[in-house]
């Protein structure tokens, strides 16, 4: 309700507790409006919401150009002269409701939104930090306190990143900005490669909280295709691509002591052993 009295620039008073005439006149609204106009259109039968809606218009102007019959004046009389004046105009923007979580700054200077599982970025500095997180359909807000510190547009996608470049380290954002770099481009380009330079480096883009910190690594790799050909380079990643740990320097390695061209050992099967326990041991 404060966001909703902040919006229209107004306050909103509840009703005294214990005190049910505060609510009479609104009740007499209801009353009125019930009589006056679903009364006389009950019956009748509309096609179009255009339609009905003219309908309530006519009996509203009725029920409001319609003398008092106690005092002068009449509904319409009274807002115009006494009402319409003091009238603000409408904020240029719908209200919206708004919900509000708090979020911990994680390493990769993101916060997450629980409800979508996205991740929107804040200003490096605030690692570490627990701020509040204000949000509608359309938007993000995030604060520090009672200063905004971040503005985003809504995203849906789950575990997703929004960043802004401002919110980077300065290291982050010259990767960022080198030659468009970012994991797209070099997934396209290890593709031209083959399936397994494409696995390495995703692989690689993967391994850290933020892909800024791989982009190094995923420009080394690409390189040694330069230097020893994209054929080599992809039956080194082939050696490698399953691995639990994939990183430049094993295929530099590879390539370097020419273990690409040399055929890997096949896999053996475990020998049967007493104290290896097979498949009925859990049925």
């Amino acid at each position: 309700m404060d966001y909703l009295a902040a919006h229209y620039g107004t306050t909103i008073l509840a009703a005294r507790v214990r005190k049910p005439r505060d609510k009479a006149s609104v009740e007499k609204g209801v009353s009125v409006t019930y009589n006056h106009i679903y009364g006389p259109l009950r019956d009748q039968i509309f096609y179009s919401i255009e339609e009905l809606n003219a309908a309530i218009r006519k009996q509203l102007e009725l029920i409001n150009s319609q003398p008092f019959k106690v005092k002068a004046g009449s509904r319409k009389q009274l807002f115009e002269t006494q009402e319409k004046p003091c009238l603000k105009e409408l904020p240029s923007s719908a209200f919206q409701i708004k919900k509000v979580t708090e979020g911990k700054v994680q390493r990769n200077y993101h916060v997450i939104l629980g409800e979508d599982r996205h991740q929107y970025s804040v200003p490096y500095t605030l690692i570490g930090k627990r701020l509040k997180i204000i949000y509608t359909t359309d938007t993000v807000e995030v604060y520090d306190g009672l200063s905004r510190v971040a503005l985003h547009k809504r995203s849906y996608k789950k575990n997703d990143y929004t960043t802004l470049s401002e919110h980077m380290p300065e290291k982050h954002r010259y990767y960022a900005h080198q030659k468009g770099w970012n994991g797209e481009y070099f997934e396209r380009q290890a593709s031209e490669v083959g399936k397994a330079t494409l696995k390495v480096i995703q692989r690689i883009l993967q391994s850290r909280n933020f892909y800024e910190q791989t982009y190094n690594s995923c420009l080394g790799i690409l390189r040694l295709g330069n230097q020893y050909g994209k054929q080599r380079l992809e039956a080194a990643c082939s050696r490698i691509k399953d691995a639990p740990l994939v990183n430049y320097g094993m295929v530099a390695n590879i390539l370097k002591k020419h273990l690409d061209q040399t055929s890997s050992d096949p896999i053996q099967p475990t020998p049967p052993h007493e104290q290896i326990r097979g498949s009925q041991t859990y049925r």
